[in-house]
């Protein structure tokens, strides 16, 4: 088949979406599949992939992750199914419309909510989700959930015809993310020597609340207790600007983005323990699925996603969404013991092992696609 891959981001600019787009695409190239994907030009500089073909389509109509795309219509001729990342706005608008003029069916895997950080942005989505959004899935030959709790928990849920949702949960590279020792160069970098590390990862977006967890690892008031922070964003300098008025400033030490195909991996085996705070917008947790793989012991909120992937007590702990107390003592309850760390992390990798490999997302992604591609699933 010839498959077009839709998303807004991709590597190698960081986010969970295109780490997920990334691996769709090379479980479909690898099955023998002619994969392209089409996604912003964001200027993100790195070594594409040799298995699949990516087109990165420029616009000056670009705001953060969104970008207005009408030539996309143009692109997407002669495809046999396409598989639309969703949200992309500015992007979903032409895929739905390539559908209708070209009668090429469509695939969405609907990632998250989108939740404005201003009123204006409120605004504007809270008008385009009951109208355009609403067509972009109705038109869709089948949607994908990466959680079925996490889909219906969103704000699209009565949206959508249930009849043609498909699970198609997220994987893990357990041979790239595995258990091993602390790397001493790195933790001679970080000034990590004789600590406990609890570490985050992720874009520094409004809703994974890094400052819940700052705040939680302040109000521990253990010194040997540090916070590794991995990502970057636009948050960052607020999220300094607490550390220095809770007076942590020397136990949050922030890392920066790492790349998942370098050196990500061995910055989850600097971690004792991983924290996934989110309040919002976390439809699955792939971090979680990392952390998991790497053998560390995940908190993550009580979200419908992310506490989907963890039995509380038994390969991870879950704390209640946005309870700053509960956070921390469900961190204390591993800061004290080590054993039960290291129950954890061994559960938690043996279930990463077992149930969230690439290759299953690919047999269900693989199916539908060929579905819609003979006409099947059509919208």
């Amino acid at each position: 088949m010839k498959i077009a891959e839709v998303i807004a981001t991709f590597p190698p600019r960081h986010g969970g979406m295109g780490n997920v787009c990334y691996h769709n695409s090379l479980e479909l190239a690898r099955r023998g599949h002619e994969v392209t994907v089409f996604t912003l030009d964001h200027e993100a500089s790195g070594r594409d992939p040799r298995e699949f073909r990516i087109v990165r389509i420029r616009t000056p109509l670009l705001s953060g992750d969104a970008g207005i795309v009408p030539h996309l219509v143009r692109h997407l001729r002669g495809f046999d199914a396409v598989h639309l990342h969703y949200p992309f706005y500015g992007g979903g608008e032409y895929v739905a419309l390539a559908s209708l003029i070209c009668g090429t069916g469509y695939f969405v895997t609907y990632h998250m909510d989108v939740h404005g950080n201003t009123l204006f942005r409120r605004a504007v989505i809270g008008a385009y989700e009951p109208t355009v959004g609403r067509w972009i899935l109705r038109r869709a030959s089948r949607i994908g959930a990466v959680s079925l709790p996490h889909l219906r928990s969103t704000r699209v849920a009565k949206f959508l015809d249930w009849n043609r949702v498909v699970e198609v949960p997220n994987g893990v590279d357990t041979e790239r993310f595995r258990p091993g020792g602390k790397d001493p160069a790195l933790v001679a970098r970080y000034g990590l020597e004789g600590k406990m590390v609890v570490l985050f990862v992720g874009n520094l977006q409004p809703f994974k609340r890094l400052d819940l967890l700052i705040e939680a690892v302040a109000g521990i008031g253990n010194p040997s207790i540090v916070l590794l922070v991995v990502g970057g964003g636009y948050g960052e300098p607020e999220y300094r600007a607490q550390t220095r008025r809770l007076g942590v400033e020397d136990r949050v030490i922030f890392a920066g983005p790492k790349s998942p195909y370098a050196d990500l991996p061995d910055h989850y085996r600097l971690g004792d323990m991983l924290a996934l705070p989110s309040t919002h917008s976390e439809s699955f947790g792939l971090v979680v699925l990392e952390a998991m793989a790497s053998g560390i012991p995940p908190v993550v909120s009580s979200l419908p996603g992310p506490s989907s992937l963890v039995e509380d007590g038994e390969d991870g702990l879950v704390a209640s969404a946005g309870d700053v107390e509960d956070l921390k003592r469900k961190m204390l309850l591993l800061v004290g013991d080590a054993g039960n760390r290291k129950r954890m992390g061994g559960r938690a990798r043996e279930k990463a092992i077992g149930r969230y490999g690439w290759d299953r997302s690919g047999d269900i992604l693989e199916k539908e696609l060929t579905d819609i591609a003979s006409g099947r699933n059509r919208g």
